[in-house]
């Protein structure tokens, strides 16, 4: 067990300091992308950013960005846009993300990158207004819930694509003093990692493991006190799984990375406001990276040695880590101005490569 600063711990794994000195300078000059500061990217993909920005109309537009070209077209404009979890998913190079509109209509979308086109699979009506959607190889899973006078439903329902619906695949009934609330789920290796509250044992979340095929349950992993106060105090904003590991983020904006060790899930770290560098295609990869948004901080976890290096990307005063997605190989950062306080707008847009990133660490002390 290693002490690490801010009182956190860690288990069974190495946390690296380091230090990135020249890198982002050379980045800003060398990588730094056109025109795009005015939108968030939310799907890196080999060629071009899909990205989005509400209008002057406060509609929900999602757009696609060209690097090469240094072009974009916006691709969807919602009126009527309610909420999203911002969080889509991706297969090949089309991108799927749930829209809530304040009718309580529910839309799946898909934008096609190749062709810069769209459509809605799938839409229903409800008044639970957010869902979460994951992909597993070129299945499509979607977290719901709906409430039919005081009992309320929480499922996971996979795209059939030959009828457009949505089949249900696990799910589980409660009320506000008893039954079982599904808080969160995702997708990894093959099965579903579903976070489960027991309504009426104060306190007590846990995940559930199912396999893609029946759905049965073929496990149960139970989280240290720490993660454990992390998840039952607060909603779940994000849960990622990855290798060993988990990436949990609460409505409070606390992040956690946790390792699964046996059937528990250990705390790696936790720090306000760490965000996962969003990989949206669900791909098994070498490196996962870290942020802390409004912060300079940076981590890279490398999933085969067990370890996690901190790093600073040396921005100025003014300059801090507003937003960051990955898709695998590369990692695309959107850095903030901070002299915009009421804007808070993106100064500058650049895209790394996560090799690259880890080839200039110097590692300082372990």
């Amino acid at each position: 067990m290693k002490k690490f600063k801010r009182g956190k711990y860690l288990f069974g794994s190495l946390l690296v300091f380091a230090f990135v000195t020249t890198l982002l300078l050379n980045l800003k000059q060398e990588n730094e992308i056109g025109d795009i500061n005015n939108y968030t990217p939310i799907v890196l993909l080999e060629d071009a950013i899909v990205y989005n920005y509400i209008n002057d109309d406060d509609a929900l537009v999602i757009g696609y960005y060209d690097i090469a070209s240094k072009k974009q077209s916006d691709v969807i404009c919602e009126n009527g846009f309610y909420i999203s979890s911002g969080l889509p998913a991706v297969i090949d190079n089309s991108v799927i993300l749930p829209v809530t509109l304040n009718t309580n209509e529910h839309k799946l979308m898909k934008i096609n990158a190749d062709s810069n086109t769209s459509e809605m699979i799938f839409n229903e009506f409800n008044s639970y207004p957010i869902d979460s959607v994951a992909t597993m190889n070129t299945g499509i899973y979607m977290l719901s819930s709906k409430k039919d006078n005081s009992t309320a439903t929480s499922y996971i329902r996979k795209y059939n694509e030959n009828t457009n619906e949505m089949d249900i695949c696990i799910e589980k009934e409660f009320t506000d003093n008893t039954g079982e609330q599904i808080k969160a789920f995702a997708c990894n290796n093959e099965k579903i990692y579903v976070m489960v509250n027991q309504i009426e044992t104060e306190n007590d979340t846990y995940i559930e493991i199912y396999d893609d095929k029946n759905y049965d349950l073929i496990g149960k992993l139970y989280f240290d006190s720490e993660l454990k106060n992390f998840v039952s105090n607060n909603g779940i904003v994000q849960f990622y799984c990855f290798d060993n590991y988990v990436y949990i983020r609460n409505f409070s904006d606390y992040g956690a990375i946790g390792k699964i060790e046996s059937n528990q899930v250990k705390t790696l770290l936790d720090l306000p406001n760490l965000r996962i560098a969003y990989n949206g295609k669900n791909t098994q990869d070498n490196y996962y990276g870290f942020f802390l948004r409004s912060g300079k901080d940076f981590y890279l976890l490398d999933v085969y040695t067990d370890t996690l290096y901190q790093t600073n990307l040396e921005l100025s005063q003014d300059e801090s880590i507003r937003n960051a997605i990955s898709d695998g190989n590369d990692i695309c950062i959107s850095i903030m101005n901070e002299r915009d306080t009421e804007t808070f707008t993106t100064k500058n847009t650049i895209i790394v490569d996560f090799d690259k990133l880890k080839k200039s660490i110097s590692v300082l002390t372990s």
